[in-house]
């Protein structure tokens, strides 16, 4: 398999939607839901749909390494790492409630450069790669123009930011929370959301959904302001540390910073 993100790419499109079958499979019958920690869950769809993946990618790509939010990192030394996420919205899925995704995102050097995100509800299909326009179901996308933040405007918070940093949504009439932090990302690149913001998202939430953003024009950063990647090789987040992130159409981006920065979350 060529090492080129752009002739990868339909291949891990085929992917993405493949371990989309599997979690429409289980999606409604699910019998058994297990607690990692408080508000942090895993079905049998999660594993099966990393499993697959997880074998997928080892089978084309044997020289680069996995990171799954199931069965962690590989034994593999490169430096490529494929983060995937195999159930971006897990509390959604167990509840029956179809908000979802698939995530598989390529790191070279501790850089997004592909990213994959399907949305098997809605087949939607979200994807990149470094120095590419952003694409949905194949046809460009790019994030909006708002230059300042806007009453009208859309942005896309997780639950635990809704409930610490109500001073900043202040600034907001829209806020929305979703449950996939890559659906977030992903409504930031096709121009839906303005922004979203997260503080306790993980590496695999984050890496596909980041290459798309960045493609599409817009600007993904620690809430501080301070980037995110390039990753050292030795970061926590590949054993799971939390990856908060500021995402937004990049014109403000640092409006949010400056207002975030007057906020402890």
């Amino acid at each position: 398999m060529t090492n080129d993100p752009a002739e990868m790419l339909e291949s891990v499109e085929n992917i993405a939607r493949d371990a989309g079958e599997i979690l429409m499979d289980y999606f409604g019958r699910i019998s058994k839901v297990e607690y990692k920690g408080i508000g942090d869950i895993v079905t049998e769809a999660d594993k099966a749909s990393e499993q697959f993946i997880k074998a997928s990618l080892e089978s084309l790509f044997p020289n680069d390494s996995t990171l799954g939010e199931e069965f962690g990192l590989s034994d593999v030394e490169s430096e490529n790492c494929w983060v995937t996420d195999p159930l971006d919205g897990t509390a959604n899925y167990a509840a029956g409630l179809p908000i979802f995704s698939v995530a598989i995102g390529l790191l070279a050097n501790g850089s997004p450069i592909l990213g994959v995100v399907f949305d098997p509800n809605t087949d939607r299909m979200f994807s990149a790669t470094k120095d590419r326009a952003a694409t949905l179901n194949g046809k460009a996308i790019q994030a909006n123009r708002r230059a300042e933040l806007d009453p009208i405007g859309l942005f896309g918070f997780s639950s635990e930011v809704m409930k610490a940093l109500n001073p900043f949504m202040q600034n907001l009439a829209k806020g929305r929370s979703l449950g996939s932090a890559a659906l977030h990302i992903c409504g930031v690149a096709a121009g839906h959301f303005d922004g979203s913001l997260d503080y306790t998202t993980k590496l695999w939430d984050v890496t596909a959904a980041t290459a798309i953003l960045e493609a599409a024009g817009g600007r993904v950063s620690l809430p501080s302001g301070e980037p995110i990647f390039p990753l050292s090789t030795d970061s926590s987040a590949y054993r799971g540390a939390s990856v908060p992130f500021l995402a937004t159409n990049g014109k403000l981006h640092e409006e949010c910073v400056d207002k975030l920065d007057q906020i402890q979350p």
